[in-house]
């Protein structure tokens, strides 16, 4: 006596969810419609990683530093959300009623020691702090104002992290020649402490 056929589990397709009962196993759209539209959507999604492998092997190295710093820069304002101005101490409220209207916004990601001088510390996040951009930006037009901002820096930081961690930023340091591969892996560990740092924010919204 030949056994029935076991009828497989019922499914949702994957394109149009419509729930539908598969001929076989291996079966995830409901129609030969819907397994056209996951085929192209296959080989866009292929296409697309292969211009993505392709854009970054025509990035030249100061392509991958410009857009390491900008993910290094992202980290430090999400790091430091909440608190004040590093050198002038004004709060967000105090910040956004002057310079709100700035592009970009009101804060930068502003380095202790400078990245032109000394290029070494430009992704050392004990060197790189919430700044205003009038402290940020501002203080490079005028030298009386840079020394002040500078020096104001360096008060707020010694209560942030310590006398002993402020001096070893100020000590000397040997030179580092970033490859290509450092920077994508510098990126790819900020990227990580950024969505680490948005998921406990949201965890925290959850429990109020």
């Amino acid at each position: 006596m030949q056994k029935k056929k076991k009828l497989l589990k019922e499914k949702k397709c994957r394109i149009c969810t419509f729930r539908f009962i598969p001929r076989a196993t291996t079966q995830v759209v409901c129609s030969p419609g819907c397994a056209l539209e996951l085929n192209k959507q296959k080989k866009d999604k292929a296409f697309n990683a292969e211009t993505r492998r392709r854009k970054q092997l025509l990035k030249t190295h100061g392509d991958h530093v410009k857009a390491t710093q900008k993910i290094f820069n992202a980290y430090v304002r999400l790091r430091d959300k909440g608190q004040p101005c590093i050198s002038c101490g004004r709060s967000d409220k105090e910040v956004k009623k002057t310079d709100g209207w700035k592009t970009g916004g009101a804060w930068d990601c502003g380095h202790f020691k400078t990245v032109g001088g000394f290029p070494e510390l430009r992704f050392n996040s004990f060197n790189a702090h919430k700044q205003c951009k009038s402290c940020n930006a501002g203080s490079n037009k005028y030298a009386h104002k840079t020394e002040s901002v500078a020096a104001e820096y360096r008060v707020r930081l010694i209560d942030k992290l310590g006398l002993e961690r402020v001096e070893w930023l100020e000590g000397h340091h040997e030179q580092t020649n970033y490859t290509k591969a450092d920077l994508v892996r510098l990126a790819n560990i900020y990227k990580r402490k950024i969505k680490r740092l948005k998921d406990k924010e949201k965890c925290e919204k959850l429990t109020w």
